[in-house]
């Protein structure tokens, strides 16, 4: 049974007619009868009444069975056909935490977008803990995070570096003696870190728990550096980035007993499908452009590359 026989089947019903359907589909009379007959062989039934002295042809009752399964095969052979034409569209999903997607990724994702027309991005925003059980359960194909969690199907790859600033107004009195002691820790920003960063802070800024404000995500941020005296300590990548959005700020890099840099990990299943590695490793490549250019991360990432375990 082929789709040239089921179509001349299909064209003598419509025409009701084997020369109309020889007609229709440009073949001649007879080509068109021996498909019909190469059918009814192959089904062992008859599809047509043929009365001599009559042009027209009828089904017959095992024809008129057949044909709606004729019509079925008609249509899903076209649709088989149509599948190289149509433009298949390939999803990568990522997850990452808000000091990423928020102000280092943005630009990463439009980019790949644009040059990579075929690929959809699925985005989200979470903790470092929800990002390794998605990984986990494959609900995502890529994470990005700064803290690691235990898994044994999830396999985490150093990315990328950088030291934390002092973020204050440069009206304060820290700007002229870049003295810690002119910090008021009343006036702190907390941003809520890693637990090597906690102990730190706690030894650098005695009576830190009567601090203003703590906050556990950066999106937050900027909606309290405009009150005058506050101040924060941040990755130097947010700094940079705060103190283009406001001219009053400044920061300092700490240099002496410095706080526990920042590392990001890349996070992925242990087992990724094909296709996902492909599209990983072109995702990869344009994060890593990222971070060379930047001149607050330290690139971290090995350069073997985005290779299956």
């Amino acid at each position: 049974m082929t789709f040239d026989e089921i179509e001349t089947f299909l064209s003598v019903v419509n025409h009701k007619s084997i020369a109309h359907a020889a007609n229709e589909l440009f073949i001649s009379q007879g080509t068109a009868s021996s498909r019909i007959q190469h059918l009814e062989q192959e089904l062992g039934i008859s599809l047509f009444f043929r009365q001599k002295g009559l042009k027209n042809v009828t089904l017959t009752p095992e024809g008129e069975h057949f044909l709606p399964i004729a019509q079925q095969f008609l249509s899903l052979a076209q649709q088989a056909e149509q599948i190289k034409n149509i433009m298949v569209f390939r999803e990568l999903r990522i997850a990452a935490v808000d000091t990423m997607n928020q102000f280092h990724f943005v630009n990463v994702y439009r980019d790949f977008m644009e040059r990579n027309p075929h690929v959809r991005l699925y985005l989200q925003t979470e903790h470092s803990t929800e990002i390794h059980q998605l990984i986990e359960n494959q609900l995502i194909d890529l994470g990005f995070v700064f803290s690691l969690h235990k898994s044994p199907n999830v396999i985490a790859t150093p990315l990328y570096t950088e030291a934390n600033a002092i973020l204050y107004h440069t009206a304060s009195r820290f700007h002229q003696t870049k003295k810690l002691t002119d910090l008021k820790p009343e006036d702190e920003i907390y941003l809520t870190f890693e637990n090597d960063y906690d102990l730190w802070h706690k030894q650098q800024f005695p009576g830190s728990d009567i601090r203003k404000i703590s906050i556990g995500t950066f999106s937050m941020l900027p909606f309290f550096l405009d009150i005058p005296g506050t101040w924060t300590i941040l990755p130097r990548s947010l700094a940079d980035i705060m103190i283009k959005r406001n001219s009053g700020l400044a920061y300092e890099v700490i240099t002496d007993n410095p706080p526990p840099s920042r590392t990001a990990y890349i996070i992925r299943y242990k087992y990724p499908k094909p296709w996902i590695q492909e599209l990983g490793s072109l995702f990869l490549e344009d994060i890593l452009a990222m971070i060379r250019t930047s001149s607050s991360l330290q690139l971290l990432y090995p350069s073997t590359g985005f290779k299956r375990e």
